[in-house]
């Protein structure tokens, strides 16, 4: 007589709990964990990007340029030159020059704190006619020329104000400035500082061109002594000394 083998059916269900949490396993690890894991490489990517937006808008705000414009040739010149001056410790890629609408495309890049001119342009100026140039950089910031607008008028350029920039950023709270000139231009000014830096505007206009002795003290105690030379029309009419 055959004898045949039958499985209790504890066993039965036994085998089946182990077969499904087998299938469970082979599920989670061949669909679950591998999703969990983009999901994770996912956010990483994210927070990488959003680190570095963060730090590109970081640097766009750091950015600081002196733009200067004026004639190439002297006050009747049919070009404008314009030169930049880079303030900060990163080098920064001017992508875009603008006269007035006109659009310059440029890659031109100006390391830091040194001075670089972007180009000559030829603007065919009209009587009465006046321009405004600025720039804009590749992370997006754009600076306006410091001589203000530019007008050409009777024949040779005009530009609105002549001026000496002081910017000083010396260790200190109260600083002395001294400004001597042609024509016995004399002009002094007290400044405060309260952390950072402290800015000081001299209206050099009616004495004009000519050589400047500019003196900056901390007490008693002369920490800047330097002479700057005026040459509008032939260079910019804005001159910033560093103190």
């Amino acid at each position: 007589m055959r004898t045949t083998n039958i499985m209790p059916i504890k066993e039965r269900r036994g085998v089946s709990t182990i077969m499904g949490t087998l299938i469970f396993i082979g599920i989670l690890f061949t669909s679950v964990i591998p999703m969990m894991l983009v999901m994770k490489q996912a956010d990483t990517i994210y927070e990488q990007g959003k680190l570095e937006i963060e730090r590109y808008d970081e640097e766009r705000d750091r950015e600081e340029i002196d733009l200067y414009a004026y004639p190439t040739e002297g006050e009747t010149s049919d070009n404008l030159t314009v030169k930049a001056q880079n303030r900060c410790e990163l080098a920064v890629k001017i992508v875009r020059i603008w006269i007035n609408d006109a659009i310059v495309s440029t890659d031109s890049v100006v390391q830091s704190m040194s001075e670089l001119d972007l180009g000559s342009y030829d603007v065919e100026p009209s009587d009465g006619s006046t321009y405004d140039i600025k720039v804009t950089t590749e992370r997006g910031r754009v600076f306006e020329a410091g001589s203000g607008t530019l007008s050409f008028i009777d024949g040779h350029w005009v530009v609105e104000d002549l001026m000496i920039n002081v910017l000083i950023s010396s260790s200190g709270v109260v600083f002395k400035i001294y400004v001597t000139g042609p024509s016995g231009y004399d002009e002094y000014a007290m400044v405060w500082k309260i952390g950072g830096s402290a800015f000081k505007s001299f209206d050099v206009t009616s004495p004009g061109v000519g050589t400047y002795n500019v003196i900056v003290k901390r007490g008693s105690k002369i920490i800047h002594d330097e002479n700057v030379t005026m040459s509008w029309p032939s260079g910019p009419p804005v001159i910033w000394v560093y103190s």
